[in-house]
């Protein structure tokens, strides 16, 4: 097959490697495969090191061989990398050997912590050398100036060398000297030049995530015109110095005897901003005598639609004038590049440091044999979800899954393209570590300024991941506080200005479409309240989170709003927790962003693409509830610690609306007074999230019970809140698998637009008469909510739509009549508060089996707010909302009655609570 990575080498003579390594990746064959396909050569660093043990299980037999062993932790890591390395060497060496030792390198690094240690490196690098012992290897340098003696050293005992952490031109001249240097020496000392090869390791994206940064402070037209074109001009300025270098008479010499030019590395070469392609990096840096290393996403990207033409050595003109642009502007590039080298040495130490953390940590873990982190009980379940465990190894679930294959999904054509422009959120976690300084940085000078509170506009996926943060961080000292508005009553909508102060208060306004109705109504009743008091400074108080070229990015633009975070569009909504759309919010009340993204990351890794079905946490879980639903198990009842509760209504809109259509459907219960173990069906499944150490819990035991009855349980255990990250992650993997194992596509909605288009039909009709339908309803405290609940059967699920803000006692009221409903019925039950539920299980609800009796709870709103601009209130809005639900509820001939509340809730909620437990 002649593959994108096959025809650089072949037509434009640069050679594509792989940045990343991994046991699973090597066991698996996937290596094999990639090289057949093209890659001729592996990096790896203490980052991908760390993920890769720390977020996997390809080390466990090994790691218990050597705690049996009673080995150090550092003797562990030792042990650990350089199997890892050799195996790569191994699978290499036909590519070495064809290219005369041109390729087919392995690299690996020498400690972050000897950077500025040239002796301990050389030491080091010898060790390595040595204890691998494979021609095929290189040996990883920083660049600093200390390692620039490392590297002639190394190169003069014929030791191959990738120096990394290239950023600037001075860097890489230092760098082509101090390889020179060495070659001149292993000459001059009569040994061959033809065994010895090295590649220089030239930083590419960093440099434009840092740069744009620089270039969107300084702003205006000339500033706007280099954004994302420095990095690339910085690497064909190297590419102008190679040729120099090594096109020049002291390195002709050299040649002659047989060495090799020191070739060019485009490294970090997947895209940061979302604005850009994500093959930028690949395509603009191809040309003769250099290497792209890609990254997995990256690689898959360039392989799919990677552009093919020499464009590394087009250009070079227009690239110095955008460097000298850059510098006229007063923007030093020599300044941010030093910054970059010694933010890329922390990086690697604080990896390292991790990594020897979490191998201490696994150590003592096996020696004390604690449990795992998820733990599956299955009872007399066993069997449908082993062998939808066993059909998704078959099939190859993980592998085709991160390969962005929509035919795990569906054999629809129509579907396809869909499918893979929303999967983006596999590399997110990856994309989102460059972003990480920022975000806490502009966090940090938003505090500095004067601003406490934080007001966040959003509805579904945009929303509930940061009620998800904010109820679980709360908030640190010296950052903001986080509310959400996310409903449509009025209530909720005064509550919420009350709370707020224009003065000390950034809105945040999230959307991926930036079209969502509720959305644009909270912002322009806010940006109008706002604005009475701060007038032209009222920008200054907002920022958008959406996707590129959105309505609201538009509107913020012309409104000149604060900051626009533009999100990538492959990544669909509910989604979208490890992006901007929760990484925001999270640096605003200080949450730690890097540790997030890290659990994050460490996850994705766990999940990966050579990982084992058997073994990969998401698609266990996936194969769990995916297996048990289409066994009549499709209840999933969520069970969460009180610190991590509200994750519970994060998974039910994730899961919902990516299952609930074309008649099938998970369906998750959330914040259900947890009972004993005869209270529960054969139509249940049950996922408990567990945080804190070993101390037993209250939960615990009722989980124990649940277990002991033979109740399918997943257990899952969190430690710390940073550990949502890898939760975020973790359940995104096992949606998508659940999607597959059902048949459906995880990624659409299509019924949401339905309740849409029925409530605007119903303003349309409003603003033309000014009055909205009347529908028929009960009142609270008659038969009629008992009368549907006779209909209810086994495997039934009963609905309760409250159409009213969210208090604390009507949860409590609303639990209770959960609890009677199913000590009536033994039916599952669920609540949600209109609007925002629309986003999540109202995909369900329309989409889904004709399973599910709704009780839609209506009510007053004797204190309306008007919506500027509009010719209806946030009132009739939400009254049009819950009536378009219900028509649409009837058209697809649920079960479904009006109960209207009046104008008080509470007391309407007593009454029905009453009429069931009299009844």
């Amino acid at each position: 097959m002649e593959t994108n990575a096959i025809r650089v080498y072949e037509g434009f003579g640069q050679s594509i490697w792989y940045d990343n390594i991994r046991r699973g990746l090597l066991r698996s064959g996937e290596l094999a495969r990639l090289v057949r396909e093209g890659v001729r050569g592996v990096t790896s660093n203490p980052t991908i090191f760390e993920k890769a043990i720390s977020g996997s299980t390809d080390y466990d037999e090994a790691l218990r061989r050597l705690v049996a062993e009673a080995a150090s932790v550092e003797q562990v890591y030792f042990d650990l990398v350089v199997q890892d390395i050799r195996e790569g060497a191994d699978v290499l060496r036909s590519t070495y050997e064809s290219s005369e030792g041109g390729d087919g390198y392995i690299s690996v690094e020498v400690s972050p912590k000897l950077a500025r240690d040239p002796k301990g490196t050389v030491s080091e690098a010898l060790k390595l050398h040595k204890s691998i012992g494979r021609d095929n290897l290189m040996i990883k340098v920083p660049a600093t100036s200390e390692g620039s003696a490392a590297i002639t050293e190394l190169i003069g005992q014929a030791i191959s060398v990738n120096v990394t952490l290239i950023f600037g031109i001075a860097q890489y001249e230092k760098v082509a000297e101090a390889y020179i240097a060495g070659l001149e020496r292993l000459d001059e000392a009569g040994e061959p030049l033809d065994g010895v090869s090295s590649v220089a390791s030239f930083f590419v994206s960093r440099v434009d995530s840092a740069v744009d940064r620089a270039l969107e402070e300084k702003g205006g037209p000339d500033a706007q015109k280099l954004l994302g074109q420095i990095a690339i001009a910085n690497a064909k300025a190297a590419y102008q110095k190679y040729e120099e270098i090594f096109g020049g008479e002291r390195f002709a010499k050299l040649r002659d005897h047989g060495a090799r030019p020191q070739r060019l590395l485009w490294a970090s070469t997947s895209t940061k901003n979302p604005n850009y392609k994500d093959t930028l990096y690949v395509d603009a840096l191809i040309g003769k005598e250099t290497v792209n290393t890609t990254p997995p996403g990256t690689l898959v990207a360039f392989q799919d639609h990677g552009e093919l033409a020499p464009a590394l050595e087009q250009g070079h003109p227009k690239s110095n004038q955008q460097l000298d642009a850059l510098g006229a502007l007063g923007i030093d590039l020599d300044s941010i590049c030093s910054e970059l080298l010694e933010q890329g040495l922390k990086s690697f130490a604080d990896s390292m440091e991790r990594l020897l953390g979490v191998i201490e940590a696994r150590r003592e873990a096996l020696l004390e044999q604690t449990s795992e982190r998820q733990r599956i009980s299955l009872g007399a379940s066993a069997a449908p979800v082993l062998d939808t465990l066993k059909s998704l190894g078959k099939k190859e679930a993980p592998r085709r899954l991160w390969s962005i294959d929509p035919s795990l999904f569906t054999s629809d054509p129509d579907a396809e393209e869909s499918i893979k422009n929303r999967l983006g959120w596999l590399h997110s976690p990856e994309v989102m570590r460059d972003h990480v300084d920022d975000l806490t940085a502009f966090a940090r000078k938003l505090s500095k300024e004067g601003f406490r509170k934080a007001l966040l506009l959003g509805m579904g996926g945009s929303s509930l991941c940061p009620e998800v943060l904010a109820t679980t961080y709360g908030t640190t000292p010296g950052f903001l506080e986080l509310r959400v508005l996310d409903s449509t009553d009025p209530a909720a909508v005064r509550d919420a200005l009350e709370w707020t102060d224009p003065k000390t208060t950034a809105y945040v306004v999230a959307s991926k479409s930036g079209s969502t109705i509720e959305v644009q109504c909270f912002e322009a009743f806010f940006w109008e309240k706002a604005g009475a008091v701060l007038g032209d400074e009222t920008g200054a108080h907002f920022m958008a989170i959406s996707d590129p070229g959105s309505a609201l990015v538009t509107m913020a633009a012309e409104k000149g709003y604060r900051r626009v975070f533009e999100n990538a569009a492959d990544i669909g909504g509910r989604y979208s927790a490890i992006s901007f759309f929760g990484l925001v919010p999270a640096a605003l009340i200080g949450a730690d962003v890097d540790a997030l993204v890290d659990d994050g990351e460490r996850m994705a890794v766990g999940c990966a693409s050579v990982v084992p079905a058997d073994d990969n946490p998401g698609v266990r879980l996936g194969a769990f509830v995916g297996g048990l639903a289409r066994s009549g198990r499709d209840k999933l009842t969520i069970i969460a610690s009180p610190e991590v509760e509200t994750l519970g209504s994060w998974i039910e809109q994730l899961v919902a609306e990516s299952t609930g259509k074309q008649g099938k459907g998970v369906v998750p219960i959330d914040l259900e007074p947890l009972g004993s173990p005869d209270d529960y069906g054969d139509d249940r499944a049950f996922v408990y999230v567990r945080y804190g150490g070993r101390k037993p819990s209250a939960l615990d035991k009722k989980v124990d019970a649940l277990i002991g009855r033979g109740h399918p349980v997943a257990q899952i255990g969190m430690l710390a809140k940073h550990d949502l990250g890898g939760e975020f992650f973790r359940w995104e993997t096992a949606t998508a698998v659940m999607g597959s194992v059902l048949g459906v596509n995880p990624f659409d909605e299509p019924n949401v637009t339905e309740a849409k288009n029925a409530t605007g039909a119903i303003i349309e009709a409003f603003e033309k008469s000014g009055k909205l339908p009347d529908i028929a309803s009960v009142k609270p405290g008659g038969a009629d909510v008992a009368k549907l609940l006779d209909s209810v059967s086994s495997g039934d699920y009963v609905v309760l739509s409250l159409y009213a803000m969210r208090t604390d006692e009507r949860a409590e009221t609303c639990a209770r009549i959960r609890e009677q409903i199913r000590r009536r019925t033994r039916a599952a039950t669920t609540l949600g508060y209109g609007p925002r539920f629309l986003h999540s299980t109202g995909q369900l609800h329309k989409g889904g089996g004709n399973n599910g009796v709704f009780i839609v709870l209506t009510a007053d709103a004797p204190d309306d707010v008007d919506i500027p601009g509009r010719k209806y209130s946030f009132g009739v809005l939400r009254d049009a909302q819950a009536l378009g639900d219900l028509e649409v509820l009837r058209k697809r001939d649920r079960r479904v009655i009006r109960v209207h509340l009046g104008s008080d809730v509470e007391g309407g909620l007593r009454e029905i609570e009453k009429s069931l437990s009299t009844d």
